[in-house]
């Protein structure tokens, strides 16, 4: 059981009122860096406030790069022994700042932990498989399988790749070979390389597509759930078995509901809502309790369902974080049960943002058109991926990428609503690198950023066309959804990144993290040298840190500081416009809400009493007529 804890400390980041509308949430208070002293101690409960220093209260600035540390003062805190990862499936920070009053047992682990104010995806694109893949790897899209959308163009074959949405590609080893074959180094199995005779576990609930690429082929065993028999129950993803124990235990597994009593479609939450992401947690506690892993790398779906389906957005995601938070605690008495709590290094983040965007869309449908009535019907191999609902950036695949160049210009030209840039790939010489077609009022800044983002996914999977978009818009389909991620719009790339543990500097930080960056630093607080590709250690989450590691990330923070930035400024901008209703905003044909029966009956309905009306003064008039004519006496 879990008795309120007073609060040391929150976190430095977005914080809003109920009244605030989404589309201001969508861009935090965390753009200029600080919540107010007052609703600090609000949230504090009038408490001093430890773990925050003076520069976490002020605006976000170039993060400064550490003071050199001594070499000999590295014998601080022993390594991390454990980790256990959560991944809180499209979690943007605002919704632990809305409701951290409410929950007890992050607001006390946050009194021991380093928390990055502006953390961010850092990648394209920014979905769920993908973002996965590179926490479970250290390394880009580009390098750790060309693992860069649900699924892709191939060019050779002018077909579409098997998808990471499909639950037989990971039961066959498809995905997982695609990040084996590519060459990159897990996070699972580094530490298993560590530690050989120890299991390293992933699981989820609903996303199997965020298990599997966040456990990769290394991890010992990988859990997820499914509809089983009429109950919400666990199973074996990929060829490594799950313990039978496990999967069979009674307590981790539910009937199936006629209701899960929200908004949000059965399909996407069948259990009521915070269920899910509960019966992870206490998987995860079993799990601990009977096999004890070196690591668990945990991903909770709810919050991305709610971000995505739900009607009343930030009420139901209260719901799944507060239910979170009693999980938490379990969790963290189960550590401590184990005795290995104080050796055990605790990571909270989130794969991708999140906005809700009913009305401002890229009509898709027109840009498919103009393609093909240009190139051909048959010119187009793929449009975004993952189904009729398109993210908040449109990827386009041709079977000939020597259209790239012309093609994407004349698609700029057009000036479509909602675009903020369009780049192409130029695949000249064997390379793979992206070009810009063109930029509606985009500062200098805001073009290297882009680059820089395209960069991750730049190889022989990446999209032909990449039409980047405002923030809050999104791709026209499925206009019921209004929860998109996907792009480099800051909504979608902001993220929520904690740690705590051993060795562990306390405070805030607003160095830009981003997702390629875990990994690296999970195996240097375990005492590894980072075998991460693409990533660097965050040397400010340490109280120690290495001195290399301290000149590579205030190199590194240099270059993505001015990313950040750029996109925050965007994002400002284009929320201040569209509120003035100065973005233009047509809305195509297939996002046009269709009749209802009722209405059309109610129309028909009006319709037919107004003729029948009609009808009924026309006969009453030509029967008066008639009866005049009657009488009437006529003369020679």
């Amino acid at each position: 059981m879990h008795a309120e804890h007073s609060a040391h400390g929150a976190i430095a980041g977005s914080c809003h009122t109920s009244e605030q509308t989404a589309e201001t949430a969508s861009l935090s208070s965390a753009l200029d860096g600080r919540l107010s002293r007052a609703a600090l101690l609000k949230i504090a409960g009038g408490t001093a406030l430890a773990m925050l220093t003076a520069s976490a209260l002020e605006p976000i600035a170039a993060h400064a790069a550490a003071p050199a540390i001594d070499p000999e003062a590295l014998s601080g805190a022993p390594p991390a022994g454990y980790v256990c990862l959560i991944v809180l499936d499209g979690g943007r920070p605002d919704y632990i700042t809305r409701n951290l009053p409410a929950m007890p047992n992050l607001r006390s682990l946050l009194t021991r932990s380093r928390v990055y104010n502006r953390a961010w995806v850092g990648d394209l694109m920014s979905i769920t498989p993908p973002g996965h893949a590179v926490i479970g790897t250290g390394s880009f899209p580009k390098n750790d399988g060309g693992i860069v959308n649900w699924d892709w163009g191939i060019h050779s074959t002018g077909k579409i790749s098997p998808t990471t949405q499909a639950l037989e590609n990971y039961q066959n080893g498809w995905v997982f070979n695609l990040i084996k074959e590519s060459g990159t180094p897990t996070l699972a199995g580094v530490i298993r390389k560590k530690y050989p005779e120890d299991p390293v576990i992933a699981g989820s609930g609903a996303h199997f597509h965020a298990a599997g690429p966040l456990g990769g082929p290394d991890a010992s065993w990988i859990f997820s759930y499914t509809r089983i028999s009429g109950y919400w129950a666990p199973y074996t993803l990929g060829t490594h078995a799950v313990p039978a124990r496990l999967l069979h235990d009674p307590s981790l597994r539910v009937s199936l509901p006629s209701s899960n009593n929200s908004t949000v479609p059965l399909t996407y939450d069948p259990v009521p809502l915070g269920q899910q992401d509960s019966l992870v947690m206490d998987f995860a506690i079993k799990a601990l309790q009977q096999h004890r892993p070196r690591a668990m790398l945990l991903n909770l779906p709810e919050v991305d369902a709610v971000g995505h389906w739900s009607k009343r957005w930030y009420a139901e995601a209260a719901i799944v974080y507060r239910r979170f938070d009693t999980s938490l605690g379990r969790l963290i008495d189960a550590y401590k049960s184990a005795g290995i709590y104080d050796r055990t290094l605790f990571v909270i983040t989130a794969d991708h943002g999140m906005i809700q965007s009913k009305d401002r869309v890229l009509d898709r449908v027109s840009v498919v058109d103009q393609i093909k009535s240009t190139l051909g019907e048959s010119s187009i191999i793929l449009t975004n991926g993952g189904g009729s609902a398109g993210p908040t950036m449109t990827s386009i695949w041709l079977k000939d990428p020597a259209n790239n160049a012309r093609m994407a210009k004349a698609i700029f030209d057009k000036r479509y609503d909602n675009v903020s840039a369009i780049f192409y790939m130029n695949r000249s010489g064997g390379g793979n690198r992206y070009e810009l077609a063109g930029v509606e009022n985009g500062s200098a800044d805001l073009v290297k950023t882009y680059r820089y983002m395209l960069s991750t996914a730049a190889g022989p999977t990446g999209p032909d066309i990449a039409i980047l978009l405002r923030e809050n818009a999104r791709n026209s389909g499925m206009p019921e959804m209004p929860g998109r991620h996907g792009g480099a719009d800051w909504g979608s790339q902001h993220i929520t990144l904690i740690m705590s543990g051993p060795g562990v500097k306390i405070g805030s930080s607003n160095a830009p993290a981003r997702l390629v960056d875990i990994a690296p630093t999970i195996e240097r607080f375990m005492g590894m040298a980072p075998e991460a590709r693409d990533g660097i250690v965050l040397a400010d989450a340490f109280q120690r840190p290495h001195p290399s590691d301290v000149t590579v990330q205030a190199q590194q923070d240099t270059k993505t500081n001015v990313y950040v930035n750029a996109l925050a400024a965007r994002a400002r901008h284009d929320i201040v416009l569209a509120r003035q209703g100065l973005l233009p905003n047509t809305i195509p044909a297939d996002e046009q809400p269709p009749i209802h029966w009722m209405r059309r009956l109610a129309v028909t309905a009006a319709g037919v009493g107004v003729l029948g009306g009609t009808g009924a003064g026309l006969a009453k008039a030509v029967a008066a007529v008639r009866r005049q004519a009657s009488r009437l006496e006529w003369e020679d």
